[in-house]
């Protein structure tokens, strides 16, 4: 039996039409939606983020087929609750509520996974703020510097450049595809 994989971290039971992309990118943006600084590269065509609570945002991709996924997370002031997908969950009824105060026409899943509708909701146990890894790194950076010519912490930047530049490069081609 070949059976699909449920993700327990993100809704995709929404999917609206090729000709509706334009408008719900520029909907959402006047919904106070923003790009993320980084994202992960799930092919999507369009990436945006909300905050809705202190320490949770709403996290909403279009896909070239019109799917839509939607995952409540920790904003990216905290990396690493953020870049566990422990600590997301579903944001289906976020989403349905979303797209009807933005009356775009829609089409839902008859029956939303479980996870779905049940969605599972694990805190993080006192996150780490983003400052904390800053401190930390600068203390490397000058240690690094001090004792080893900053050998190290120049390998991390161009490491970091490197996945930056990716970055723009995929922002820009996504902005190719909705302009």
């Amino acid at each position: 039996m070949n059976r699909k994989k449920i993700d327990p971290h993100h809704c995709r039971c929404f999917s609206i039409s090729k000709l509706h992309f334009r408008n719900f990118k520029a909907k959402l943006q006047n919904f106070g939606f923003s790009e993320p600084l980084f994202e992960e590269d799930h092919h999507q065509i369009l990436g945006l983020t909300k905050p809705i609570y202190q320490y949770y945002q709403i996290h909403v991709k279009l896909m070239r087929t019109g799917r839509i996924e939607a995952e409540i997370e920790y904003p990216q002031d905290y990396p690493m609750a953020h870049l566990n997908p422990t600590h997301s969950f579903p944001a289906h009824a976020e989403l349905n509520s979303l797209l009807n105060d933005l009356q775009i026409t829609y089409k839902c899943k008859r029956i939303p996974p479980i996870t779905c509708v049940q969605r599972q909701i694990i805190p993080a146990q006192n996150p780490t703020h983003k400052n904390t890894f800053y401190a930390i790194g600068g203390v490397g950076a000058l240690a690094d510097l001090i004792f080893n010519d900053g050998k190290v912490t120049s390998a991390v930047l161009n490491g970091g450049l490197k996945e930056i530049r990716k970055s723009i490069r995929r922002k820009l081609k996504r902005r190719r595809f909705l302009n």
